[in-house]
Formats: structure tokens, sequence, C-alpha cells
């Protein structure tokens, strides 16, 4: 059966793979972001599709559409800009999720709502009252998680959580910040890969095709207490020193890894716990690492020969 299906901030990585996915289900799509089709490679060849629509909104203002389902993956998560945003990180996560909300309590729709394993881990708030923006992020998904839960429990609306874990794959834009496709380009190109502290940190990378998955089986699975909250992500763990030195021996790059201060709020480990995904959706992502590098190789390094000479200067602002 056809459906009608909101994707907030269907624009951007994980997001245009998911309208992908679901067009091809044959539902209808109502995509909402303020970024262009024309900055999702996977969206521009389907702009036109009689059952793909593309609306430029803010969701900090109230919207109305007649739909079954709604994926809120909607983030300002800008976080390789020098300019923090705290009071517009803050106003999308948590008032873009009270419209997000509001809609599907008027339509009697399921909600499924993307936040962020980060945000079960603490977070310490300096004294002088400084907010950067991983901390307004943790701060307004903590919020919108709540807001979630509490919808649920007053007004009955079906509502479901998703902490997503890092996520990389085809199909995105070359100047994505995502870790793993920062590394590649860096490679194919022979530059220097900048790592952050010793790069002994841990952390898993989770093939963007799996991750859709999972968002989808969620979706679709009969509401329980088990399915309120689920973490989604690959079980593979690797530190990103030697992610980074992966890429380079599957590149075959003349790159060097340099090493800069770490964050201050640097986690030592971050890997999902994938039992409830496991036993309630039964979920587990199928993509390696080293297939899924080298499919990201291919693709970056075809789109590169594809725009050489072109200056890329678009930057990816979805998580």
């Amino acid at each position: 059966m056809q459906k009608r299906i909101v994707v907030l901030g269907g624009v951007g990585f994980v997001g245009s793979h998911l309208c992908r996915r679901l067009l091809d289900e044959g539902h209808e799509i109502f995509a909402i972001d303020i970024r262009d089709v024309a900055h999702a490679p996977l969206l521009r060849e389907i702009s036109h599709h009689p059952a793909f629509h593309y609306i430029h909104h803010n969701i900090i203002h109230p919207f109305g559409i007649r739909c079954n389902e709604i994926y809120n993956l909607a983030s300002p998560a800008r976080l390789n800009y020098n300019k923090v945003l705290p009071v517009e990180t803050l106003k999308v996560g948590m008032v873009g999720a009270i419209h997000a909300l509001d809609t599907a309590r008027s339509e009697r729709a399921r909600v499924v709502y993307a936040s962020s394993g980060a945000v079960g881990e603490p977070v310490t708030m300096p004294i002088d009252g400084t907010v950067t923006t991983r901390q307004a992020v943790s701060e307004c998904q903590r919020s919108a998680e709540a807001l979630h839960r509490a919808y649920h429990t007053e007004f009955g609306v079906d509502t479901r959580i998703a902490r997503l874990y890092n996520s990389y794959g085809t199909g995105g834009h070359l100047m994505d910040q995502r870790v793993v496709m920062k590394m590649v380009v860096a490679a194919l190109q022979n530059r220097d890969i900048i790592i952050e502290g010793s790069g002994e940190q841990v952390r898993s990378f989770c093939w963007v095709e799996d991750m859709v998955e999972g968002l989808i089986r969620l979706m679709q699975t009969s509401p329980t207490e088990a399915t309120r909250t689920i973490e989604l992500g690959s079980d593979e763990e690797i530190s990103i020193l030697a992610l980074a030195e992966q890429i380079i021996r599957l590149t075959g790059s003349k790159s060097k890894i340099g090493h800069i201060e770490p964050r201050s709020d640097e986690h030592p480990r971050r890997v999902p716990d994938l039992r409830a995904a496991h036993n309630e959706l039964g979920w587990r992502p199928t993509t390696s690492l080293n297939e899924g590098l080298m499919r990201t190789i291919a693709y970056a390094e075809k789109e590169l020969s594809t725009r050489a000479g072109v200056l890329l200067s678009w930057i990816e602002i979805n998580n």
C-alpha cells in the first residue's frame, strides 16, 4: 500500500538515501529541508519524479502535510563551522520536533526521530556558560527525545527514537565532513590526513544503506516499549588512527597522518549496543567496513575524476 511519507532533513546524507529507498518501494515522499535538492547527488535525478516532492522549509516554523509517517532527520549540526549557532541549533532540534509531533498528532501519523548515540554520554557544561555547537546539539537531542516520550504518554502519538551512530557510504557530497569521506578524499588527493589527538579513540561506522534499513524496520515494527528507543549503527570497532591507516592502504595513497589537539569533549569509545535492534527489529548491519570503504573509495575516485578542475565549495550541514 502506498503511503504518504514526510522526511525532515531529506536532502541530507542519510535523508537522501532514505528518500530514494522509500520512493523505490512505491511511496509518495515529501522531503522537507532548507537546502536545495541540487546539494544531494542522489536526489537530483529523481527531483522530477511524480511521487517525489521537495519542500523548501525551515521546521522552526509550523507545517502541515497529510501523511502516514514522519522521519525526523533534521539537524543543524555544523560541527565543522567555526561560528557557533546554539540558538538556531536548539530551535531546530526542539521547536522543530514540536512542529513535527503536532503534525503527527493531527494526522495520526507515526514518527521516527533520529537522535544520536552521544545523547547517552555525560556532558559537562562549562561554568562560564559558554556553549559549543556540539553541546547545543546534545542538549537539544535530549530535549527532543523527552518531547517524543511526552507526546506518546500524554497524546498517544506513536513515536520511536533511533539513536544513530556514525554512517558513511556512496551518494554523498565529496565535501561531506563525516570522517570517512573526509579521509577518503584526502587520501585520493595525497593530502595529509589530520586526526584529533592520538587517534586511539574508538568508533564504529555503519554503511548508510544498512542504517536506512534499520530506520525503516523501526518505523514498520509493531509498537512496544522495547522499540521506543533503539540504537542503530555498526558494532565493528576501529580506532580513528587505524581507520586512517586502512584508508591509506586501500587507496595506495602517499598521504601522511598528522595530529592536532583533541577536543575537550571527546569520548574514548563510542559504539552502539545493538541487542535491542537485533531482538526487536531482527536487524544487524550486513556490510563490513572493508567492503564499505572499498565502495566509498571507488565512488569518490569516480566523482573526483568527473569534477577535475571544479572548485568544491559546498559543505553538507546535516549530521
